[in-house]
């Protein structure tokens, strides 16, 4: 995402702009359609209405849509990145499975109506893309979507690419020039991720404190005024 930028798609849409847009109900609703039958399939209407104003698009949830989003923009260039299976499963194992599993993310959506969906789409995208059971299924994830990706797009539109290639074969395949002096951007690697998030969860943990405070201190307010006029009113009536 960040070298995309770096090349002038500033507007890309990633797992970050899911909770930044609020639009998790939206994907809640197009896993639904597809992989549950509930409700129409989304169509070039719908994909325009989100993500219509966004010049790129990567990660989770889209990449559970790719023959949707293939369909509906059949002229984008696609760039399919690849790694050693292996070295992804370790990466997944590390971060989004670690993150989906954390416990303090699951109570924060109990009475947070934004943590509530994105609690709710981790939940979808986990049971339909690898059977809530990564470890077991989440390599032959990998693979099919692989192939279904390199089936669908034809090869004058589609770039195999890994990070570690840098710069020049993802600038000629999209018509950009090379950027001048740039190191390329390889941010959200495992470690990068993990560091994101020890920064983050202390933050995190203090909005679940602070949501907590907003439901328990009123009602306990509520409680103690309660009980100090029942006391007046005891105490009045034994007088």
């Amino acid at each position: 995402m960040t070298a995309l930028k770096e090349l002038g798609y500033n507007d890309v849409y990633h797992m970050k702009e899911v909770y930044m847009r609020n639009d998790a109900d939206f994907w809640v609703a197009a896993f639904e359609a597809k992989y549950e039958g509930k409700g129409a399939k989304y169509g070039k209407e719908q994909w325009d209405h989100l993500l219509g104003d966004c010049m790129a698009v990567t990660d989770i949830p889209a990449a559970a849509f790719a023959t949707d989003l293939v369909a509906a923009y059949p002229d984008a260039k696609v760039i399919l990145t690849t790694r050693s299976v292996d070295s992804w499963s370790r990466s997944m194992l590390a971060t989004i499975c670690a993150a989906h599993i954390d416990p303090w993310r699951k109570l924060q959506s109990l009475w947070n109506t934004k943590a509530a969906s994105m609690w709710a789409l981790r939940r979808k995208y986990h049971k339909h893309l690898w059977g809530n059971d990564f470890p077991q299924y989440g390599k032959r994830f990998f693979q099919e979507h692989n192939d279904l990706v390199r089936s669908l797009v034809p090869s004058d539109r589609l770039l195999e690419y890994e990070v570690s290639e840098g710069w020049e074969p993802l600038c000629a395949f999209l018509g950009k020039e090379v950027p001048a002096c740039k190191v390329f951007p390889w941010i959200n690697k495992t470690d990068d991720f993990q560091r994101t998030s020890r920064k983050v969860i202390p933050q995190v943990y203090w909005r679940y404190v602070q949501d907590v405070a907003r439901v328990v201190v009123p009602v306990a307010a509520v409680g103690a005024v309660f009980w100090w006029r029942s006391g007046i009113k005891a105490f009045l009536n034994r007088s």
